[in-house]
């Protein structure tokens, strides 16, 4: 078998179906809240099942396919078999408020839609008013109950098909869509090869050494970082537990019961697992390995940790144009820092394996002097560029390379730190906020003349969402209206946590407002400026 051959054949996804019927007999996946287990010989029935009746349904090669579904079985089969089918996945999260859902809906233009939320109706239901050959599935008794006539409400009773021949996908084909936070305001759809994806997986595979032994416990978001460690468990046949949400307590009576050995994690549900394991006894010993991302750990609830939980630690940096896939602080980097150096748990590691990295610098260098500059990535990983959004592109993928916006600085180890932001975003909780979006809904309250989002410290949260106001003239508002005022219109996580009226703000000398001086008071005290 030549090169050219062999990428074409791991190009395609059929790949990883192929690799874990090896695990037949073995569980594949639990979900916690109904108990149900299915076995990887089931996984391998059902997805099979799913692929041929996504293509009778004319689900198929280069359409794209949005789903809305919580974690679930459920999300992980349609996931796979849309991917199977040779679609084109546009996941979305199904915390996004119903802004974010009906804009990613009109700027993807799906053929079809599959949803198993409640609080989306509404808008799935207008979009698919205004796009009549939309297919729209529900998928009941995950999170709704009941849909519109206009929908297909999907059972696995209904799943009859005809075997027709599915086009075979190529390497440059468009697998996957997934939306992040805008600089303009609205979220941006990053668009990842099916080589991609199978970059994505090897890498995932180097950088987690799982086997047929673990068990992998997720209960952030499917869709989101987690997704990719959950594929590498299917890789390797782990036993994937699942759980719609987090509940700390619930999390650690799941790792005790089920000897859970894995789990992917942000920093804050760290914290709460830290808490409740302080207030109830749990036997923990199981855990092997606790991945975290989104942002650094603090020294001194790293050693809460590591008395609880044992020196099982390791870090991910990543971003959705990269896979997540960027570098990585080692569980013996956590140990070294801790005993040597606890600056260093507020790095971000070094690169990972398939990964390498710059730093440019205002002048565009790059080489090896180049201490801080902007974070720039290559990776077989890297994604293709974003839909429908030439500009952007051109701007942020060059020669190969992705423009992250992060300002990162290395120290004499080569233990790279992000200390800044070239682009106007916050992250709160391991999710992406940028501050034009809060900004943008803030300004159209009747009251408000004008806004600025900033992000301040959290130990919680590792950054709040922080907004300076100036009223209209003879207008009056409390900040409790504010929120209230954003808790209907935008995500839970994107609500100001904190809101100062100010009479005006100060300017920079263009006229623009300085959010620097705005953020001075909060971060003085901070060896940067990202928590």
């Amino acid at each position: 078998m030549n090169r050219k051959e062999l990428k074409m054949t791991l190009s395609t996804n059929q790949q990883l179906m192929k690799k874990i019927s090896r695990f037949s007999h073995q569980p594949a996946l639990t979900c916690l809240k109904t108990g149900v287990t299915i076995t990887y010989e089931q996984l391998n029935e059902k997805v099979t099942r799913l692929v041929h009746y996504l293509n009778n349904i004319g689900i198929n090669k280069d359409v794209k396919v949005a789903t809305i579904i919580p974690n679930s079985i459920e999300s992980i089969l349609f996931g796979l078999a849309t991917s199977l089918v040779g679609a084109t996945l546009v996941p979305l999260n199904h915390k996004l408020g119903l802004r974010e859902v009906n804009f990613i809906l009109n700027d993807a233009q799906p053929k079809a839609v599959i949803t198993a939320t409640e609080k989306h109706l509404e808008v799935i239901e207008e979009y698919h008013t205004n796009n009549q050959d939309t297919t729209i599935l529900g998928i009941s008794n995950i999170e709704a109950e009941v849909f519109p006539d206009t929908f297909t409400v999907f059972n696995w009773e209904d799943t009859v098909y005809k075997i027709i021949p599915i086009t075979q996908s190529s390497p440059e084909d468009i697998a996957r869509i997934a939306y992040t936070g805008g600089t303009t305001g609205t979220p941006k759809g990053v668009m990842h090869t099916q080589q991609n994806l199978v970059a994505e997986m090897l890498s995932a595979s180097i950088e987690y050494p799982y086997d047929d032994q673990d068990k992998v416990l997720f209960c952030t978001p499917i869709v989101h970082s987690a997704g990719v460690l959950m594929n590498r468990s299917l890789l390797s046949g782990c036993h994937i537990f699942i759980d719609q949400s987090f509940n700390p307590t619930r999390f650690l009576r799941a790792v005790e019961k089920e000897s859970i050995t894995s789990t992917f994690v942000v920093p804050t549900i760290i914290y709460r697992l830290i808490d409740e394991a302080k207030s109830n006894n749990y036997d923990v010993s199981s855990l092997r390995n606790l991945n975290y991302g989104s942002s650094p750990i603090s020294s001194e609830r790293l050693k809460e940790a590591f008395d609880i939980f044992g020196p099982i630690m390791r870090q991910q940096y990543g971003m959705t144009e990269c896979s997540i896939l960027i570098s990585r602080l080692t569980k013996s980097d956590h140990v070294w820092a801790l005993n040597n150096n606890p600056s260093v748990l507020r790095s971000c590691g070094k690169p990972c394996l398939q990964t390498e990295i710059k730093l440019l610098d205002e002048h565009g260098n790059s080489d090896d002097t180049v201490r801080k500059g902007e974070i720039i990535v290559k990776s077989p990983s890297v994604a293709a560029g974003y839909y429908n959004r030439e500009d952007l592109t051109a701007e942020s993928f060059q020669d190969g390379w992705f423009y992250t916006g992060d300002i990162g600085e290395k120290d004499e180890n080569d233990f790279m730190y992000i200390v800044e932001r070239k682009k106007d975003m916050i992250i709160s909780g391991g999710l992406n906020i940028y501050s034009v979006e809060v900004e943008q809904l803030i300004n159209k309250h009747p009251a408000v003349a004008m806004s600025a989002c900033i992000g301040i410290p959290d130990e919680d949260w590792g950054e709040a969402v922080c907004v300076f106001v100036v009223l209209r003239d003879e207008a009056t508002c409390t900040k409790e209206e504010l929120i209230d005022y954003c808790k209907a219109k935008t995500s839970a996580y994107m609500v100001p946590k904190e809101i100062i009226f100010r009479d005006s703000f100060p300017l920079t000398t263009v006229g623009k407002i300085d959010k620097k001086q705005l953020k001075e008071p909060y971060w003085k005290q901070q060896t940067r400026k990202v928590h």
